[in-house]
C-alpha cells in the first residue's frame, strides 16, 4: 500500500471492519460505552475542529458538533488524525447533518460515516462515543442504526428551541430505543428532557483560542445529574 494517497487507503480500509456486527442497513455497530468506561470528573469539553496535538488533551472530552465541511476531513483522511485523537480522553463521533428532505442514500451515508468513524476510532484504542441526531419519524430506523442498547450517547440541543415538539419526539424515541444510562448534552437542557445528564455548553468548547478562559472549566467532582 506504499505510495497510495490517503483517500485510496481509506477505500481499502473502509470495508475492513468486517468483524464488527452490522445492522439491517449494513452499518457497523459501535461498541457500547458505559459509565464503567469513563469518569467525567476533571474533564474539559473541546470541539473536534479545535483539537491539536500541540496541546495537552489528556482530560479533554472532544465533541463532534460542527459544520460538515469542517468535520469531513476526518472521514476523508481517517488515518491522518488517529495520533491526535488518541491524545484525547474521549471523543464523540462527528455529527453529520441530517435532513428529512434527503434521499435514502444520502441519509444512509451520513449515518454510516458517523458510526464507521466511531468503530474505526475504537479499533485504535480511542474512547469513542456516538453523536446521535434525528429528523422525522420516518427516518428513525436509520437515525438510531449502528448503536448498542445501553450505550452512553452524545446529543446537541442547539437550535432545538425553534421546534421543541420536533426535538422532543426524536429525543424520546432515542431514549425508548437505546435506553442510554447517560446522555451527554451539548447546549441547554430543555425542561421537557428527562434522564441522567452531563451538560457541556457551547461557549466552553468553542471559546476563541486567545480567550482568557480558553482552557474551559474543569469539573472537580462528577457533573452527572438526573431529572425525572
Amino acid at each position: 500500500m506504499q505510495g497510495l494517497s490517503e483517500e485510496k487507503l481509506f477505500g481499502l480500509i473502509r470495508p475492513l471492519l468486517n468483524h464488527h456486527n452490522r445492522d439491517q442497513f449494513h452499518i457497523p455497530i459501535m461498541n457500547k460505552v458505559t459509565e464503567d468506561d469513563l469518569n467525567f470528573s476533571n474533564v474539559q469539553p473541546l470541539n473536534l475542529q479545535n483539537l491539536s496535538v500541540k496541546n495537552n488533551n489528556t482530560r479533554k472530552f472532544v465533541l463532534g458538533f460542527s459544520y460538515d465541511d469542517k468535520i469531513e476531513r476526518f472521514c476523508k483522511k481517517p488515518l491522518k488524525y488517529i495520533p491526535c485523537l488518541q491524545s484525547a480522553y474521549a471523543v464523540a463521533t462527528p455529527d453529520y447533518s441530517l435532513h428529512p428532505q434527503m434521499d435514502i442514500p444520502s441519509y444512509l451515508n451520513q449515518i454510516y460515516k458517523n458510526r464507521w468513524l466511531g468503530c474505526f476510532w475504537q479499533e485504535h484504542g480511542i474512547l469513542s462515543l456516538p453523536s446521535v441526531g434525528w429528523t422525522t419519524e420516518g427516518w428513525d430506523d436509520l437515525s438510531f442504526a449502528g448503536l448498542e442498547k445501553g450505550t452512553i450517547v452524545v446529543i446537541s440541543t442547539l437550535g432545538s428551541k425553534r421546534d421543541t415538539a420536533f426535538f422532543m419526539r426524536g429525543y424520546n424515541e432515542m431514549i425508548r430505543r437505546i435506553e442510554p444510562p447517560l446522555v451527554v448534552v451539548y447546549g441547554d437542557i430543555l425542561p421537557e428532557m428527562k434522564g441522567r445528564f452531563v451538560n457541556f455548553r457551547y461557549e466552553e468548547s468553542f471559546r476563541p483560542k486567545k480567550h482568557p478562559c480558553s482552557q474551559g472549566t474543569l469539573f472537580e467532582v462528577s457533573p452527572i445529574f438526573e431529572r425525572r
